[in-house]
C-alpha cells in the first residue's frame, strides 16, 4: 500500500503518513494510530517498538 492509499483509507493528512514513514515525528497522535491499526487489520504493537533512551553518564 502507498503512503497515498493510506492517506485516503484512514483520513490522515499525506504529509503526516511521509513524516510517520520518515520517523519525523516528535509525538504520536493516537488517533492516527487507531485508525491505521484498523485500515492495515494490525495490532498497535506491529507499528510502534519501544527503545529506552540511551544512559548517559
Amino acid at each position: 500500500m502507498t503512503q497515498v492509499e493510506l492517506s485516503r483509507k484512514t483520513g490522515i493528512r499525506p504529509a503526516t503518513i511521509n513524516e510517520m514513514y520518515h520517523e519525523l515525528i516528535e509525538k504520536v497522535n493516537l488517533d492516527h494510530i487507531d485508525r491505521i491499526c484498523e485500515v492495515l487489520g494490525c495490532d498497535i504493537s506491529d507499528l510502534l517498538k519501544y527503545e529506552p533512551n540511551k544512559k548517559i553518564s
